[in-house]
């Protein structure tokens, strides 16, 4: 029998999840209407879904709904095909992470006290046994959540070493979390080795600097680079925090975000990122930072009637990575730098200049004037630089994929460091 038709969409997204079976358990909240659209959201990074229904689940969506999105026979009941041993037990091919989501009251204290009466809480009771990472993904009516005992079936669950994703309080429901939180926190789950324990500060987006309280100087910086990174290095298994200019795309879930607009604003941050809520392994400094701003910007907008023109006297804004690295010379630090229309030898010298001006410990350089490289695009290519004249070339992908390599290298070399990014003593 041919491939089922459903499964085209695999790893369309990227292959962070590929190689992994995901059993997404469904229970009877009406949030189980998400369930399609988070399981293919789960194959298109990868994962191979199989799905697991409660009754109360099998009345709000059919179970050919989930046959049809997974590719993949939906278990609705336990047989002589134990199929809980299948998916959670101690055999080969079982699942690599247990996904309940939604999760209900009902649910999550059968769970917490050990009580296996659907297909759902036998196989989550088999792969605690087992030790299989298991998600819960809580969804109910507001006044359920609040009530201390269900409350306290959650505690219980995490203290059993279950992730429990929080819900969205809102319009009186504890709703389902974003399936892009679902998504990162499974990602983490199963690739969160190389950065695990590591402390992670980014910076991305564009600054702006005001001339009046309504215009301002900047450039067409859209944060994609700057997120992906961020996204890479959590589900790398980093604490990330993100020191967010302005930008066109939201930032990952679940990273630590702080908004900023201006060049002095982001220096400000950073630094007090590195001095009191430190200490951090490694600093990203993907942000395109204002190199000038107004010597002194206007209290009241300029007038353009009856003007001809307008001179601005124009001064640099501080350098946030000469002075990061410079007081904190232990963070690992990964410089950027664009340029415009220049040759790869110019490109490579002159990031080979800012590199040793800053002490980085990398640094990431592309040509924006190149197709597909440039500001706004969903792609990249870089070239990666270390002070040991060593490099690597990144051709032209996504800035997903792109990213994914820049922490790959980035780990790789802070593995040879200390646990706050110092190198270690040679044997």
């Amino acid at each position: 029998m041919s491939e089922h038709p459903s499964l085209d969409i695999t790893a369309s997204y990227g292959s962070s999840l590929a190689g992994r079976t995901v059993a997404l358990c469904i229970t009877g909240s009406v949030a189980a209407v998400r369930a399609v659209e988070l399981a293919r959201l789960l194959m298109r990074h990868g994962a191979v879904v199989r799905s697991v229904m409660s009754g109360a689940a099998c009345r709000i969506i059919h179970p050919e709904l989930m046959h049809w999105a997974t590719g993949n026979p939906v278990v609705c009941g336990l047989t002589g095909e134990v199929e809980h041993i299948q998916l959670a037990g101690n055999v080969a091919g079982k699942a690599d992470v247990v996904l309940v989501a939604p999760a209900t009251a009902n649910t999550v204290g059968k769970i917490a006290h050990g009580i296996d009466d659907t297909p759902v809480t036998t196989v989550v009771t088999t792969a605690i046994g087992e030790r299989i990472p298991i998600v819960v993904v809580p969804a109910m009516h507001e006044p359920m959540y609040r009530h201390p005992i269900v409350l306290a079936n959650l505690e219980k669950l995490a203290q059993a070493g279950v992730t429990v994703l929080d819900p969205r309080v809102e319009e009186g429901k504890a709703k389902i979390a974003e399936n892009e939180l679902i998504l990162a926190t499974l990602r983490r789950i199963v690739n969160a080795s190389a950065l695990r324990g590591r402390r992670v500060l980014l910076t991305a987006g564009r600054t702006v600097e005001y001339v009046d309280p309504i215009r301002v100087i900047t450039n067409n910086s859209s944060g994609k680079m700057g997120c992906a990174l961020a996204a890479e290095a959590y589900a790398a298994g980093a604490e990330v925090t993100l020191i967010y200019g302005k930008g066109t795309v939201d930032p990952p879930a679940g990273v630590r975000v702080r908004r900023v607009e201006t060049a002095e604003q982001m220096y400000t941050a950073v630094l007090a990122e590195l001095a009191d809520a430190g200490p951090y392994d490694a600093m990203i400094a993907a942000a395109a930072v204002s190199d000038w701003k107004t010597a002194e910007a206007a209290q009241k907008k300029i007038t353009t009637h009856g003007a001809e023109s307008l001179s601005l006297e124009l001064v640099p804004t501080p350098k946030i990575i000469d002075t990061a690295k410079r007081r904190h010379p232990g963070v690992f630090l990964v410089a950027f730098r664009a340029q415009h229309d220049i040759s790869p030898e110019a490109a490579r010298a002159d990031a080979r200049d800012r590199m040793r001006k800053a002490s980085a410990d990398m640094i990431a350089v592309n040509d924006v004037a190149r197709p597909g490289a440039g500001f706004e695009s969903d792609t990249n290519e870089l070239l990666l630089l270390y002070p040991d004249h060593s490099e690597e070339r990144i051709a032209l992908t996504t800035k997903t994929l792109a990213a994914q390599r820049i922490i790959e290298a980035m780990a790789q070399r802070l593995g040879d460091c200390g646990h706050h990014g110092r190198r270690k003593a040679a044997d």
